[in-house]
């Protein structure tokens, strides 16, 4: 009989959560994350998330939740080459480093992720929904001025 993860110990529970989180990211975003930077970058991001420990994965959702709401404080300056949206911009890039791991990370292939930003209905939902209409144009031109 197949153990619901309320009937997992902690550690395969948290081993579960990782899982189907991957396996989420995949059919969503998948083909088109191959297509733009290869298997070898996908299957690593996929393995560096599959290996973090319950910190470094708590440190990430914290890190995703603070960027949602620096993202709001930045917009309502106006202004994505100010302060607060390079702390966003550091923000956001710490966060991707987290999700593709050391030696994986670059400048370039950050700002081409903030291009499929724009691209991409489903990116424009996630950041909008987070933080107002407009959100995923801000992000990424704070983006382009950090990473330039």
């Amino acid at each position: 009989m197949a153990k619901g993860i309320e009937d997992m110990g902690k550690h395969d529970a948290f081993e579960a959560l990782k899982r189907r989180a991957i396996e989420e990211n995949e059919r969503t975003y998948g083909r088109e994350a191959r297509e733009r930077y290869g298997d070898d970058a996908v299957d690593a991001a996929n393995d560096r998330l599959a290996s973090l420990s319950q910190d470094e994965w708590d440190e990430k959702d914290r890190l995703e939740q603070a960027i949602k709401k620096q993202l709001r404080v930045a917009m309502e300056t106006g202004d994505p080459t100010g302060e607060p949206a390079y702390e966003l911009a550091r923000m956001h890039a710490r966060w991707i480093a987290l999700h593709w791991g050391e030696g994986r990370y670059s400048r370039e292939a950050h700002r081409r992720l903030a291009q499929m930003y724009l691209a991409d209905d489903r990116f424009r939902a996630y950041y909008d929904t987070a933080a107002g209409e407009g959100a995923t144009e801000f992000l990424a031109a704070a983006l382009e001025f950090y990473l330039a």
